[in-house]
């Protein structure tokens, strides 16, 4: 069933995506493209200076983009989405190892197929993905959830197995976050969380599997041995562990100080975090952001697209029915796990994805707004914890199932065998409402997710875009021979574009990244029009009423239609 769902997250993620283009690149992302135009790979991707931020790892990655789009600036929001897709594919097989649907047979692993198809489903669908499709610079936001994700997995991974790989893939990972976005920082403290669940899982594996295999002199001597060398091997292990991510945020520091001027990261639009931090503000956003995952939206429209009181009643209906389904999901998980074995680990375990989830929401609610990008990986990361939740449910049905007792006598022996089976398909049953009960959590939250992916528009750099994509269609895109031919000139520019758009707009659409002479004016009478300016090498344009799009008024200003055929808009 895997291709099938590779398959089907492609079709999802294209068709979802499908209104969502950009055809001109403005602010950060045409900022970015500047550089990019006018250095080479390495000059980009390690300036010897920069303005408060160093992502080189993103920006590596960033010029490869910039290099694999060219000059068809109408294939970014193509490109995102492609990038959006393989990260689901991601997701997919993440969710895959949390519910051990491949440890699981018959119903249960199909069950957990559906899971995992439906996490990733959900991950593609979500609103929060407005800004990695409908910018360039979504990439990053894009590349750093996928980052932070596989930190979760892989620490996950090891606190189960305790190999060392997957620590130590979970401190790469980390590492290329930091240089990504460095806002995950804040993961730190997971990596010494996992080092504790993988210490009590070692613990449990010396002390119980291995009792009925040995006489008690071979126990004592292995006691022995492990008080020794053993213990000291183990200790001096744990300790290199735990420098490891440590040093790591040591150098994170230093080379923001030497490179970026400052320690301390930078927050939104360039303040400073020390300055602007409010702790009111801050619980205010870290409540609001526990109300988008739970599918209120909470912020203003400008933010969010269209706020919780703005929407119909059909929306608040479904949210809460799923607050509904999510909670007899919890009650049910919560019941189960106080059976378990091992109740300090799993609580330690639960605690790291429920920790993964705090942290992303406390280092995105310290700057000056809360934009919906922030939220996506935390509500990523809630979805995976139900997988979890499944893959737990799923292990202790097994257990049950598989559990024998040592018996003399036969009739006894298939009397258990007889209680084994009901015991087992009664946790079956448990194993597969629980599925359900999230397939029909999903089937409630879908509606309400694209109502909200509707209302994009509203979103300020929606509008942004929507204005650059219009002053593209009606320059570059409407006539030929442009580049190099014809200059633009705007009326009044109350949009408010500065003259570096003047300067670089066009020079993304072109194969030498020059523009060819080819840049945006703005005046606000027709005598202001050089006296070579005429209809062969010009393009006159009015910006709209709605405040969204440009006008082509070419032909009234040279005298080739009558101003009549100019609707206002």
């Amino acid at each position: 069933m895997v291709l099938p769902a590779l398959f089907a997250l492609i079709l999802i993620g294209l068709f979802i995506n499908r209104k969502i283009q950009i055809r001109g690149l403005y602010g950060d992302d045409l900022y970015l493209w500047s550089y990019y135009g006018e250095e080479n790979f390495w000059e980009f991707t390690f300036p010897m200076k920069t303005k408060g931020n160093f992502r080189p790892f993103y920006w590596a990655l960033s010029y490869l983009e910039f290099v694999i789009v060219g000059r068809h600036v109408n294939y970014y929001a193509l490109f995102n989405t492609v990038i959006n897709i393989a990260v689901s594919f991601l997701i997919y097989f993440f969710s895959l190892g949390f519910t051990k649907t491949f440890k699981l047979k018959g119903k249960e692993m199909l069950a957990g197929q559906i899971v995992s198809f439906f996490t990733a489903a959900m991950y593609l669908g979500s609103h929060f993905a407005g800004y990695q499709i409908g910018q360039v610079l979504g990439l990053l936001e894009t590349m750093a959830l996928s980052l932070a994700i596989s930190v979760l997995y892989l620490l996950y991974k090891f606190s189960e197995v305790g190999q060392s790989i997957y620590y130590n893939l979970a401190c790469l990972c980390y590492f290329l976050v930091l240089f990504t976005h460095e806002r995950f920082l804040a993961l730190f403290p997971l990596f010494y969380l996992s080092l504790i669940l993988t210490g009590l899982k070692g613990r449990s594996r010396e002390t119980v599997s291995d009792v009925n295999l040995r006489d008690k002199y071979q126990i004592e001597k292995d006691q022995k041995l492990r008080r020794s060398g053993l213990d000291q091997r183990r200790i001096s292990d744990y300790v290199l562990k735990a420098a490891i991510p440590l040093l790591e945020v040591i150098f994170f520091f230093g080379i923001r100080r030497i490179i970026a001027g400052q320690a301390m990261p930078v927050g939104t639009a360039g303040t400073k975090v020390s300055e602007t931090f409010e702790l009111s503000q801050a619980f205010m956003y870290a409540l609001q952001q526990v109300q988008y995952i739970f599918g209120v939206n909470a912020g203003e429209s400008y933010l969010s697209g269209i706020n919780w009181s703005e929407t119909p009643l059909w929306v608040h209906t479904l949210v809460y029915l799923s607050w509904i389904v999510l909670f007899a999901m919890m009650i049910y998980f919560i019941k189960e796990s106080l059976k378990t074995k091992e109740p300090l680990y799993d609580i330690l375990q639960n605690l790291l994805f429920i920790s993964f989830i705090a942290l992303c929401i406390g280092c995105s609610s310290i700057t000056v707004r809360l934009e919906i990008r922030w939220i996506y990986v935390s509500y990523t990361a809630a979805l995976l914890y139900v997988c979890y939740m499944f893959g737990k449910l799923a292990e202790a049905k097994t257990a049950k199932s598989g559990h024998s007792q040592a018996v003399d006598n036969p009739e006894t022996h298939v009397d258990n065998r007889s209680r084994r089976r009901k015991t087992a398909d009664f946790s079956s049953k448990g194993v597969i409402c629980f599925a359900v009960m999230f397939i029909l959590y999903c089937c409630l939250m879908i509606p309400v997710e694209q109502l909200y992916r509707s209302n994009f528009r509203n979103i300020f750099f929606f509008t942004e875009l929507d204005r650059v994509n219009s002053l593209a269609d009606q320059t570059i895109g409407k006539y030929q021979d442009f580049l190099g031919v014809r200059q633009t000139y705007i009326f009044y520019n109350k949009y408010g574009m500065t003259d570096f758009y003047g300067e670089y707009f066009y020079k993304p659409y072109d194969p030498e990244k020059t523009g060819q002479g080819s840049e945006v004016h703005f005046i606000n009478d027709v005598s202001e029009l050089p006296e070579y300016a005429a209809y062969e090498n010009s393009v006159i344009l009015l910006e709209s009423t709605d405040q969204r799009e440009y006008i082509d008024i070419t032909d009234q200003i040279f005298g080739k239609a009558d101003w009549d055929a100019v609707k206002e808009k």
